[in-house]
């Protein structure tokens, strides 16, 4: 029994010796604060005067100014023909403001003119009125679109000009995510359609995974807290946006990301793994259907005919994105006998077989897992429309482009808002992304764009975040030839944030870019906005999280072996995060919010949603430093940094509770707000060890390095 003992007692010793050189070992000290960065803002927070008397996106195909102005009467007399006349009284009222009357001298000439391309019109400004010509009902509305925006900037005043216009894409469409806790109240997904609208978007989608819409079949599955959209909401919208030549589509997961259906007593069974399943070797995921049992096709199907009698749209999006578990546990071995790629196309195919002949709809789907397994491209039914999605600026889109067309696919290519996981966005990721996409689309004959705007880990980025991306695509998809010839922040200084200084189109794009300030570009994220999901974590645990799941993400995209290389080296020999730059260079762009002078009716709670945006960063950047240099840092300097976050973090919650409820529905809320919640928690029992004589914190932090060197251990070991 003595030397039983004696032996455990050395076990023990040795083992927490061990643990504490390996922590030692694995810790590297943070490099010495430096001073603040220079750095210059990427716009340049001074409008330049337009070419033109007036600015637009898109900017048309031709345009040219002739002599001559007219001035547009307050009541308009238009000449069409008989058929056309109440479409373009709707039009006209709707668009500009204009009461239309049958007396007078007649000011506007509508003619079609079936030369012009789809979506295509012409206008013609002289002293004699305006002529306008239209390919179609889509090109009459742009045409007036068009002229509204015009008149507004002018005052009525037109100068002489001659239009000529029609868009790259036939299909230019966004798609917001509803799901990830944030559903826009009815006003304000109104004000998102009047916005695409004035843009020319002409397809819109709103993710639905989860109980976000309200199935009539299901509605005993989710509490009274939730508030999702109903089918008398979804067929007032498709109203609405067909009025602003819109198609709203239909838009569910079918597949992968039914966590929320799987976590229900009723459907938990039909998990493919029912115990979980680590993702990146760290997180647990129960996501995905097992689609060897019929009941998960019977759920979808259901699912399907629950929402899909509320849309006029002939098409639907199904997703089918990335069913993370498919061939891993209860469909392993049929994996191993036809692969996970027939597991997925015979589960794509029956369901396509469903909304073709039970709903007359043409499916599409994401195209992640056709990356993954080109071998299963000839199964793909022919009527189905693939979804190319990549968030990143090297996304190779254009490799997947050409090989979609040399197949003889249909699709589309989805680029993103780089909005979401950001705060405040990533401005040079979004613009060099968009335009990649829309590229390849153009070079490759895609059916169109869709632009993304995704709401990931409590989808805490503030609706007017997204209006630059939005413009941008927008832009691009239309007439991609004006890249670099495009007022883009003009138009945001003038047309959307409508701010007599013109600097607010400004400030946010430069807010897009503190990014610059962190140690490496982070793939479909901010390193700030990282600290959030893994809160205060030692920073050798942290590290060896990192160490294993950045690798894995290739898994998740899929990218070809020399692109995965190329993206690697993004994280080798990382800078040092520069929490003092980040904080410098985003409160000087917060401070200029003051300056601005939007005549918007929600002009003051933009800026109170841009400035508890940089609240967040600033207690991210203020929580990645306290974990960078907690350890060097005196127990003094760790007290006032914790107090400075925790107060920070109280008002954070506060606002992001009141702006959350400007335009959203309360459902969601708590969700989105878990991890400041947590964070809250963290950085008060951070302060209670901190605040211990010196002798106990002593051994608590010890306590804590053991503790890390096995939690590093068992990671790397996954």
């Amino acid at each position: 029994m003595k030397y039983t003992a004696i032996a455990l007692f050395g076990i023990i010793v040795f083992s927490i010796a061990g643990l504490l050189i390996y922590y030692h070992l694995q810790y590297t000290p943070p490099p010495p604060l430096t001073e603040i960065s220079e750095f210059e803002f990427g716009s340049s927070i001074a409008a330049e005067e337009p070419e033109y008397p007036f600015i637009l996106i898109p900017v048309p195909q031709q345009m040219e100014f002739t002599s001559g102005t007219y001035s547009l009467p307050e009541t308009i007399h238009f000449s069409s023909s008989e058929g056309k006349r109440d479409v373009i009284s709707g039009i006209l009222e709707r668009q500009s403001g204009l009461s239309v009357t049958r007396t007078g001298p007649v000011s506007v000439r509508f003619a079609a003119n079936y030369n012009l391309p789809d979506q295509g019109y012409s206008l013609m400004v002289s002293n004699n009125g305006i002529d306008i010509e239209y390919a179609d009902d889509a090109g009459l509305f742009y045409s007036m679109v068009t002229l509204a925006d015009i008149a507004e900037q002018t005052g009525k005043e037109l100068p002489g000009m001659s239009i000529t216009d029609w868009p790259d894409l036939p299909v230019r469409g966004a798609m917001l995510d509803i799901s990830r806790d944030k559903i826009p109240t009815m006003e304000t997904l109104y004000e998102i359609i009047d916005f695409l609208a004035g843009l020319k978007y002409n397809h819109l989608q709103l993710y639905v995974e989860g109980f976000s819409f309200d199935y009539p079949s299901f509605r005993h599955l989710w509490d009274e807290s939730e508030t999702p959209v109903s089918g008398e909401e979804i067929q007032e919208l498709d109203r609405y946006a067909a009025e602003n030549f819109i198609d709203l589509v239909p838009n569910q997961n079918s597949l992968g990301h039914m966590n929320a259906w799987l976590e229900t007593d009723e459907f938990a069974d039909l998990a493919e793994c029912p115990d979980g399943y680590q993702l990146l070797g760290l997180l647990d995921f129960k996501s995905t259907l097992d689609v060897s049992d019929p009941r998960s096709m019977e759920l979808v199907q259901q699912m399907t005919d629950d929402m899909l009698p509320h849309f006029s749209s002939e098409y639907y999006n199904a997703n089918l994105d990335e069913p993370f578990e498919l061939g891993q546990c209860k469909t392993l071995e049929l994996a191993g006998q036809v692969g996970v790629g027939q597991l997925y196309i015979d589960f794509v195919k029956e369901l396509n077989d469903y909304v073709t002949e039970h709903h007359g709809r043409q499916m599409m789907m994401w195209g992640d897992i056709v990356a993954k397994h080109p071998g299963i491209i000839p199964q793909i039914p022919d009527e189905v429309i693939l979804l190319e999605w990549g968030y990143e600026d090297i996304h190779p889109f254009a490799s997947r482009a050409e090989n979609y067309h040399e197949a003889g696919l249909e699709y589309m290519v989805c680029p993103g808002t780089s909005s979401w996981t950001t705060i405040t966005g990533r401005t040079d990721n979004m613009k060099a992304n968009i335009s990649g996409a829309v590229e390849s689309a153009i070079t490759y004959n895609a059916k169109g764009m869709l632009l993304t705007d995704w709401g990931d880990f409590g989808h805490w980025q503030y609706w007017p975040v997204s209006y630059a991306p939005l413009v941008y695509g927008s832009a691009l998809s239309w007439n991609y030839e004006s890249k670099n010839r495009m007022p883009f922040t003009n138009y945001l200084n003038r047309r959307v944030f409508r701010d007599h200084s013109e600097i607010m189109g400004d400030l946010v794009l430069d807010l897009g870019r503190y990014n610059r300030f962190e140690e490496y570009k982070m793939l479909n994220m901010t390193t700030t906005m990282q600290v959030f999901l893994f809160g205060i974590l030692d920073k050798v645990i942290m590290e060896s999280i990192l160490d294993i799941m950045i690798p894995r993400l290739f898994d998740m995209v899929h990218y070809e072996e020399d692109l995965v290389e190329k993206v690697s080296q993004r994280f080798e020999n990382p800078s040092p995060y520069d929490y003092q730059s980040i904080l410098a260079y985003t409160g000087l762009l917060k401070d200029m919010l003051s300056d601005t002078d939007m005549d918007r009716p929600d002009a003051s709670l933009i800026i109170d949603e841009f400035t508890n945006a940089v609240r967040m960063i600033h207690l991210g950047a203020m929580t990645k430093q306290y974990i960078l240099h907690k350890r060097e840092n005196s127990a003094t300097r760790n007290v006032e940094l914790l107090q400075q976050m925790a107060e920070l973090n109280k008002v954070v919650v506060e606002e992001h509770e009141r702006l959350w409820l400007a335009r959203n529905r309360s459902g969601g809320l708590d969700r989105s707000l878990q991890a400041l919640h947590n964070l809250g928690d963290q950085i008060e029992r951070e302060r209670q060890v901190m605040n211990r004589n010196a002798f106990s914190r002593f051994f608590i932090l010890q306590g804590e390095k053991l503790v890390s060197a096995a939690a590093s251990i068992y990671i790397k070991l996954q």
